[in-house]
């Protein structure tokens, strides 16, 4: 098996995660993307496994186990490797997509720090940049959405950035097959579509999203059998469960002119947290009590 060590200080721990990277012992274990870079430059040459096989004078089963991901070639084997299809060892073992991904993290870092201390303005900019190298990004093209609706002007100036933010979301809903972004594109826009005024379009798009029943982490605590992811899976829903219960007690309070259950909410919140709560629970307490 290849494995090469990085000191975990040069890529950010969620970068790693998404280009199949394991963090071990202080820096980086990296299970590198050579079986599918593999496969792709094979299948773009026109080329058997036994023909690759046969010029670096193994079996072609040991190929056949590398581009299943089952393993990797000997470390000594990647320059012939590379040779062979013509690529440098960088680009076999994916190392462009690691720096094009640790950029990616850098830029949204800024967009969530700007975010923060409501650089809206500075965000659409920045987004705008961004995109001119990475022109079918969803995540930045969603960030780029949710900046425009929240920039200032007139209300035609604001209608104007609306709409610009709705087309954006059409296009991600177009191309994009992440669902964690879509998912958030589908709600975003259907709140879009309502304060433009398209009634229609909003239930439209409502209508298209998961019930409460069928989300991540209600599939994940059933499959799951490590006890310990299993926990830290339930215990990451908690806090979202508190605010869609209170948003929807909310709802029935003001639906029913009724305020018992508006009542409930920090009853509940005391229940599930204990008086630890953290800034995003002390929000909800806090719009509950207005």
């Amino acid at each position: 098996m290849l494995r090469l060590l990085f000191f975990s200080c040069l890529i950010p721990y969620n970068l790693l995660r998404r280009v199949g990277i394991k963090v071990k012992n202080g820096g980086y274990m990296i299970e590198l993307m050579i079986g599918e870079k593999l496969k792709k430059l094979r299948r773009s040459r026109d080329l058997t496994q036994e023909e690759v096989a046969t010029h670096l004078g193994i079996s072609y089963q040991a190929i056949s186990k590398w581009e299943r991901g089952d393993g990797y070639p000997d470390i000594t084997m990647l320059p012939a490797l590379a040779n062979y299809f013509g690529v440098s060892v960088d680009e076999l073992i994916g190392m462009d997509e690691i720096a094009s991904a640790s950029k990616l993290d850098e830029i949204n870092q800024k967009w969530a720090e700007n975010r923060a201390q409501g650089k809206h303005k500075e965000n659409v900019a920045l987004m705008r940049d961004a995109l001119k190298v990475y022109p079918d990004n969803a995540l930045l093209l969603f960030q780029l959405s949710t900046s425009l609706e929240k920039l200032d002007g007139t209300k035609e100036e604001k209608q104007k950035f609306l709409k610009e933010s709705i087309i954006i979301q059409e296009r991600i809903l177009n191309y994009c097959d992440d669902s964690e972004v879509r998912g958030a594109t589908l709600c975003n826009i259907s709140d879009a579509y309502y304060r433009y005024g398209n009634y229609e379009k909003a239930i439209e798009y409502a209508d298209k999203l998961p019930n409460l029943y069928k989300t991540r982490e209600t599939a994940l605590v059933y499959i799951l059998k490590d006890k310990k992811e299993k926990n830290r899976i339930a215990k990451s829903a908690i806090e979202p469960l508190a605010w869609l219960l209170s948003y929807h007690l909310t709802a029935l309070s003001e639906t029913e002119d009724n305020p018992k259950y508006k009542d409930k909410i920090p009853k509940i919140l005391d229940i599930l947290f204990e008086g630890k709560e953290s800034d995003f629970v002390l929000g909800i307490r806090k719009r509950a009590s207005k």
